[in-house]
């Protein structure tokens, strides 16, 4: 009975759920109402296909990869969008060409995906590595070492599933998957490309169409101001008829919105300018009285001195390296502006010669502590072996070579040897193992559980490098002016509920508005406007409408607040005639005036053949004498397009003052003499070039084959920053 009453309360939702679910039956339509249900919380579907964790996957594999090459630890949006677009793309690509690859009788299996991997990862050992997988050994290789970077990638399902090494195995099945990408659209393309059969019928045929004319050549653009008073007319009747008759052409492949952005630049006023000035002076007056440096730090609560030398070549900010390096050691640097954003002051104290790298042997000893509980030594122990050990190498009893596979630390034995980069290792480690010479040895104890006997073998060559202090206090506007500018944006947002009222008061006050056409939903930028996530997620919501004017939004990285108005919203599929009008009248009215334009020139010619005087009149091109081909590209022949071409060879041989007509321009010949093709014997790798050159490459053949297929895409959903 308690069920029946919850199905009462709920009756009338039941009836109309009910309802639409039967209407849709007896329609034929059921599956498209269980899509809508079903794919409610899809992210994305390709050919029927949910793809929402393989993307997940492939999207954190890509990240961690673009971070490697790219030496970034956060992103800018821009790029992410990038990154969201090459895995989207690819994705598609992907399951596209593996079922093409299947219907040709190509499945790759487990197994040649396993043996892709390999030959991949073995191409690191020969001179045509794989390009990115080379990079990145070079990356990891500043860290750790050439041959211990290619044994981390060679071995890196190892390290599947340590978390401090997850970037590292991301990044390396991120390579994995583009190359065996590569390897698919190779193999696809290899049997598509030979599965082409052209007749000798065909290929006879276009020996015969195959023309070429030398000819007196006039081009006309019709947007010349010569042309300016011609003026076009369209109907509404015209329109809906051209619009009903290519309705195909004017399909959006995907959502798109037309989004005007208002912008509040965040810039200090001049008060704030002089006010971080005064600070910065008062600041650096202390920094002069200051005892010392660290004593300085400490009252200003700097963070201590950072006291890793430099090189000139370190420096990589303009100004920079004269400052430090070409001013005697101990020289104060007086409050400076750096590009309009920054003020520094600061001191340059320290001077020395000194290596980037040292090569050295070690051995490893631990001991008994807290973290290390597990060792058979204690600290007495292990601290009277290590000095034991290191007499048998200063003395020359024993090489190191000899012991070190008695004293690995976890090493493999084949790292026996390394380079310590001066920037990654503990600087006072550095500074004793540069005051050892070359086959001494030094002991370095962490107390943390290990003594380390390092031996010296040798070192990069000795540069100058210094140390210095430089303290930043950033150029930016004032809590109360940032509240200001904020309450600027708060202002126009409050009084624009239109896009009338908009544009109206965004022109009134002077306010930069910034102008997006066709944004697509997963877009970062707009118009010339980077970082614009918030923006773009509000505009694709669902809840907002076509003249809807959004909130403030805070653009910290672009340090402004912006305020949208949403002008065009142009939805997945063909539009209606009403949202794409304009654009139809525009294109028939071009259409329209080629004609208008090309019947002025005729009656010219009717009365004057002269194309050198009427090139001077109209600003035209002439060429007296130009040789045009059909089966030319639009370069090869002197720039007249194509549909025009095709014109140009149904005309007689001895064509005189003909006038046809391009997309853009109008041209006006007269035929010289025509020559027949005489052969056919290179017309088959000509036609190949036509279908497979060209417009109709490699990824215009993908191109096509998307629009095979069922792609639903609602990634803006689920990644709205």
């Amino acid at each position: 009975m308690a069920a029946i009453g919850e199905i009462r309360k709920h009756g009338v939702l039941l009836m109309v759920i009910i309802g639409i679910a039967l209407l849709a039956f007896l329609l034929g339509d059921f599956n498209k109402i269980s899509t809508f249900f079903s794919d409610k919380y899809t992210m994305g579907k390709i050919d029927g296909q949910k793809v929402d964790d393989p993307y997940r996957v492939y999207y954190e594999q890509n990240t961690d990869l673009w971070k490697f090459m790219y030496n970034k630890a956060t992103l800018e949006e821009s790029e992410t969008y990038q990154i969201h677009e090459i895995t989207w793309n690819s994705l598609v690509n992907e399951m596209l060409l593996d079922k093409q690859l299947k219907a040709l009788g190509l499945e790759y299996t487990d197994e040649m995906k396993e043996n892709a991997v390999l030959e991949m990862m073995a191409s690191l050992r020969t001179q045509e590595p794989n390009q990115m997988l080379a990079q990145l050994v070079d990356i990891l290789s500043k860290q750790y070492g050439i041959e211990n970077a290619i044994n981390i990638i060679t071995n890196i399902e190892d390290y599947k599933n340590e978390e401090g090494a997850r970037s590292i195995y991301n990044a390396c099945k991120a390579i994995e998957h583009f190359d065996l990408m590569d390897k698919k659209q190779r193999a696809y393309f290899a049997l598509a490309q030979g599965s082409l059969y052209f007749s000798d019928e065909m290929a006879k045929k276009l020996t015969d169409d195959n023309q070429s004319a030398l000819v007196k050549l006039l081009s006309v653009t019709v947007n010349a101001p010569a042309f300016a008073e011609i003026k076009a007319n369209v109907t509404d009747a015209e329109m809906k008829a051209y619009y009903n008759e290519h309705k195909g052409k004017f399909e959006n492949k995907q959502s798109l919105r037309d989004i005007d952005v208002a912008i509040f630049p965040v810039n200090p006023t001049p008060e704030d300018m002089q006010a971080i000035e005064d600070t910065v002076k008062s600041k650096y007056q202390r920094f002069l009285e200051a005892s010392s440096i660290a004593e300085f730090n400490i009252a200003e609560s700097f963070p201590p001195l950072d006291s890793l030398y430099v090189t000139v070549d370190d420096i990589t900010a303009d100004e920079f390296d004269s400052i430090i390096f070409k001013r005697p050691v101990g020289s104060l640097i007086e409050p400076f502006i750096y590009q309009n954003q920054t003020w520094y002051f600061g001191k340059v104290y320290g001077a020395a010669m000194r290596p980037d790298s040292i090569q050295v042997a070690f051995l490893v000893l631990d001991y008994k502590t807290q973290v290390n509980p597990n060792s058979m030594r204690s600290r007495k122990q292990a601290k009277a072996e290590c000095d034991s050990l290191k007499q048998l190498i200063d003395s020359q009893q024993a090489s190191i070579f000899q012991l070190t596979p008695n004293y690995l630390g976890g090493r493999q034995a084949t790292d026996t040897v390394m380079w310590l980069p001066e920037r990654g290792i503990i600087g006072n480690l550095y500074s004793e193992l540069i005051n050892t010479s070359p086959g001494g040895t030094y002991v370095y104890n962490d107390r943390q559980g290990i003594y380390v006997i390092y031996q010296v073998l040798t070192k990069t060559p000795m540069k100058e490098k210094r140390l210095y202090a430089l303290y930043p206090f950033e150029i930016k506007a004032s809590d109360a002016t940032v509240k200001q500018i904020k309450a600027d944006a708060t202002q126009l947002m409050t009084s624009s509920n239109t896009i009338d009222l908009f544009t109206e008061n965004t022109g009134k006050q002077g306010i930069q508005v910034i102008k997006g056409v066709d944004v697509t939903s997963m877009a970062a930028t707009i118009g010339q406007l980077p970082n614009c996530r918030t923006v773009v997620s509000w505009a694709f919501n669902d809840e907002t409408k076509l003249g809807a004017i959004s909130d403030v939004y805070n653009l910290s990285n672009n340090n402004m607040y912006a305020v949208a108005a949403l002008r065009t919203v142009k939805n997945k599929g063909v539009p209606k005639f009403e949202e794409i009008k304009t654009a139809i009248e525009q294109e028939m009215l071009d259409a329209k005036k080629v004609d208008l334009v090309a019947e002025k020139i005729r009656a010219e010619l009717a009365s004057s053949n002269d194309y050198a005087a009427l090139a001077q009149k109209w600003g035209a091109r002439f060429t007296d004498s130009t040789m045009l081909t059909f089966t030319g590209e639009i370069y090869q022949n002197a720039g007249v397009e194509n549909s025009a071409i095709g014109k140009i060879f149904t005309l007689p041989a001895t064509a005189q003052n003909e006038v046809v007509t391009g997309k853009f321009n109008v041209y006006a010949i007269s035929v010289y003499k025509e020559e027949k093709a005489n052969s056919t014997s290179d017309m088959k790798a000509i036609l190949r070039n036509m279908v497979l050159g060209g417009g109709r490459n490699e990824m215009s053949i993908l191109e096509g084959l998307k629009d095979k297929v069922p792609i639903l895409d609602r990634r803006y959903v689920f990644y709205a920053q």
